[in-house]
């Protein structure tokens, strides 16, 4: 019972310290990380699980060795934005490995990428003739991307002079009954407001599942009953 709890007791300080970590770092996704980035990860995660499950190991030096390992991390990713030679060897160089529709061969071996991975890269990003790609970059974190020939590109309102109204961004303020205050403050709302807003639905608010309004204060609500007349079904 007592080796019970002294596991769960160093699950909870060595998560802990990598969720100090992981905020402190920034929220990045794996495929953003660069090459020291990685090494670094992999690190802590090793450390991290071997003072869970290893007992002999002591805890104090080892939450000191992730906290250290994370203030590498923090260091060497401020000096990457600060120095840009640092940044230049930490991080891999951009890669055209397609220009005017040819495939340039001795770049593709250099990031010793086959070109059926390079194809199939493409047709991801909606490419399925080749001819039509004016650049084609393969970025730092592992991204392709594709730039298409002039031609083949889609039309935009502003190139056929036709004029549109903005994007309507949709902010829920309703979400399962419960009004999101934070939410109309953010999008300009008084006090004052706020509860005229509540008197007025207060009747309703309690079976609406998600409520959005626009830039213009019209709301989109999805009611608690909203069903689907799964009418392709038959």
């Amino acid at each position: 019972m007592d080796t019970l709890g002294i596991t769960l007791f160093r699950v909870v300080a060595g998560m802990g310290v990598l969720l100090i970590i992981l905020l402190v770092t920034g929220r990045r996704q794996m495929s953003e990380f660069s090459s020291f980035d990685f090494l670094t990860s992999i690190t802590i995660g090793a450390v991290a699980g071997a003072v869970i499950v290893d007992h002999r190991i002591e805890l104090v030096s080892s939450l000191i060795a992730l906290l250290a390992l994370g203030g590498m991390q923090l260091f060497f990713g401020w000096l990457s934005i600060k120095v840009r030679p640092v940044n230049h060897k930490l991080n891999f160089k951009p890669i055209v490995l397609v220009e005017d529709g040819q495939i340039i061969k001795q770049n593709l071996r250099r990031v010793r990428m086959p070109v059926e991975t390079l194809l199939q890269l493409l047709r991801e990003k909606d490419v399925f003739d080749i001819t039509i790609v004016e650049l084609a970059i393969l970025e730092p974190y592992g991204r392709l991307s594709v730039l298409k020939k002039a031609e083949h590109l889609p039309l935009t309102p502003s190139q056929v002079n036709f004029a549109v109204s903005s994007n309507r961004i949709l902010v829920p303020v309703i979400l399962e009954g419960k009004l999101q205050e934070n939410a109309l403050v953010e999008m300009g709302f008084s006090q004052r407001q706020i509860e005229e807003f509540r008197s007025q639905y207060q009747d309703s608010i309690h079976n609406v599942f998600i409520a959005f309004m626009d830039q213009n204060k019209q709301l989109h609500v999805v009611n608690d009953d909203a069903r689907g007349k799964s009418a392709f079904l038959h």
